[in-house]
Order: structure tokens, then C-alpha cells, then sequence
């Protein structure tokens, strides 16, 4: 006769394994019980009733004696199980505060994926075009740009983020690398030379970087106005006719 396999799901669902469940419902019906009739019943084979009874009598649901040569076992009583669980809630309770001060998961961690080459740095520029809001800020220099990506990913780019009215800023600042800014996420865009990117994903992180773009944005003048290292406009490539400095 079969244990009752209802039963069975109920002892899982509380910790035993299948084969810990089947065993230990066995030696209940079987009441004093041999390894042979326990075999049996469950249906096991009785080399695994062994190793499975070595288990069940450490958690003090099975009781082994002798009786002359024979040994005999008994499955302890279920309110054994209802005790079990609470000594093991007690220790969770116990090891509780520990545990949670291991556990990093409430902590909200920066994302940062790498890039490399002209391909990974075209990927940069293409998941910017994700953005639900239709706005990215850059920080863009025209020259460099060309020269990580290409002249003509450049020029499909920019129709790209046309045909789909993305805010399109005009070029202008002369750094190495460009700077994107949308929703979560900051993009790093290198030199040629360095040829790499990153992007980081954090709420924090693009606030703070939104904020100094946009202080800049406030506070940027024509290129004409401008001085870099006491440099005279009039001998730049660049003038007034170039806009504003930061876009």
C-alpha cells in the first residue's frame, strides 16, 4: 500500500526531501519496523533506506533499537515535525540581524557597461536613440566624434535623430571625449587612441551630471566670448557663428 501522497507534498513543502518524506510516512503506518519492511512500503530500495535513515535520526524523526540481532525503527511522534520548525525559526530569528547585515541587495548599485572599438562605441550612440523622451544632452566635440565613430555613421546618425525629432544640439566644445546624458544613464565616449567607452546606469549619478549641465548650459557664452588659455578667438577655427559654446 502506497503512503499517502498528499502527505508526502506537505513534508516536502516543510523541509523533507521526497525520499525523507516517503520514509518517514512509512515508518509511522509500519509503527516498530524493519529496514526490509520499510523498503517495501515506501518503495525504495533498502540500500537508500539506509543512508536516507541516517538523515531522518539526527533530526530526531526516526528512533533505531536493538533487539538481539535485529535492529528495529520507529518513526518519533509528528508533533516532533511542529517542533523541529520552531527550532529552526528560533535560529533564523537569531542569525537574522547578521544575516541582513551581509546582505547588499537593499543597497542600489551602479550599472557600468564597458565598450571598446568603433563598433561598441556605435553602440553607445545608438542606445542613446532609446531614450523615451526623445532628449539627450551632449557634451560633443564634432572633431572627435568623427574620429571614434566615423564620418558617415556620423552623418546617418544625425538624420537619423532628425527623422525621429530628437533635440539635436549643434557641435562646439573641443575636448577629447563626448559626454551623452538621458533618462538613467551617463555615457563616456573616449579618443580614438584610448578607443573605449562606458555607460553608467544610476538615478543619482545623471542628476548630479544634469545639474552641471545644465549650470553650464546657463552660464555658457558664444564661442567669440570665450577664453581659453588666453587664446584669441579670431584664430580659432571656430566663431560666434558656431553658437553657443555648450550644447
Amino acid at each position: 500500500m502506497a503512503v499517502n501522497m498528499s502527505l508526502e507534498k506537505d513534508l516536502q513543502s516543510i523541509g523533507l526531501e521526497e525520499k525523507e518524506a516517503k520514509i518517514y510516512l512509512a515508518a509511522l503506518e509500519l509503527g516498530s519496523t524493519n529496514i526490509q519492511d520499510l523498503a517495501e512500503k515506501a518503495d525504495i530500495k533498502r540500500s537508500t533506506v539506509y543512508e536516507i535513515l541516517k538523515k531522518l535520526e539526527p533530526m530526531g524523526l526516526i528512533t533505531e533499537s536493538i533487539k538481539g540481532k535485529r535492529k528495529t525503527y520507529i518513526a518519533s511522534g509528528p508533533e516532533k515535525l511542529k517542533k523541529n520548525i520552531k527550532e529552526k525559526e528560533q535560529l533564523i530569528n537569531h542569525i537574522l540581524p547578521e544575516l541582513k547585515s551581509l546582505n547588499n541587495t537593499g543597497n542600489i548599485k551602479p550599472k557600468i557597461t564597458y565598450y571598446e572599438g568603433r563598433d561598441g562605441l556605435r553602440q553607445i550612440y545608438n542606445l542613446a536613440l532609446e531614450t523615451t523622451t526623445k532628449k539627450v544632452d551632449w557634451v560633443s566635440p564634432i572633431r572627435a566624434v568623427m574620429d571614434t565613430v566615423g564620418e558617415k555613421f556620423l552623418e546617418e546618425y544625425i538624420e537619423k535623430r532628425a527623422k525621429e525629432k530628437y533635440w539635436i544640439p549643434p557641435p562646439g566644445i573641443d575636448i577629447p571625449n563626448t559626454m551623452a546624458i538621458w533618462d538613467n544613464k551617463v555615457a563616456v565616449i573616449s579618443t580614438r587612441k584610448e578607443g573605449f567607452g562606458f555607460i553608467i546606469e544610476s538615478t543619482d549619478y545623471t542628476r548630479s551630471m544634469k545639474v552641471f549641465y545644465d549650470l553650464l548650459w546657463n552660464i555658457s557664452k558664444s564661442w567669440g566670448n570665450m577664453d581659453f588659455n588666453n587664446k584669441n578667438p579670431q584664430n580659432s577655427e571656430l566663431t560666434e557663428k558656431d553658437d553657443t559654446y555648450w550644447k
